[in-house]
């Protein structure tokens, strides 16, 4: 990653840009479950087509965003991609994807 994560930077690969290197998805589990034991749920809303939108938040900051009216408590953490403002963690319930949270590049 180009901001905030010393050793990370892109290069041009042999099918396009890729990083230098590889998160290990422990780390990235168990930052994610950390922080969504702190989060609580904002207030809902939905979008114009209808969608609903539930804000996670932690100390008064949205840092992810479920799209059921699920207990945080029963959320799992999936698969995660990062780019460049930070890394982009699934919830997954039931093997379903009813949301996500973000982690900031300098947690890693």
């Amino acid at each position: 990653m180009p901001f905030g994560i010393p050793g990370w930077k892109w290069r041009l690969g042999r099918f396009g840009y890729t990083t230098e290197n590889e998160l290990e998805y422990e780390k990235v589990r168990a930052d994610a479950k950390a922080l969504l034991e702190k989060a609580t749920k904002g207030d809902a809303w939905r979008s114009p087509c209808g969608t609903l939108h539930i804000p996670l938040v932690v100390e008064g900051s949205i840092v992810g965003e479920l799209w059921e009216d699920i207990e945080l408590k029963d959320l799992d953490i999936g698969a995660y991609w990062y780019g460049k403002w930070g890394i982009k963690v699934q919830l997954v319930k039931d093997g379903r994807v009813v949301g996500f949270i973000w982690l900031s590049p300098s947690s890693q």
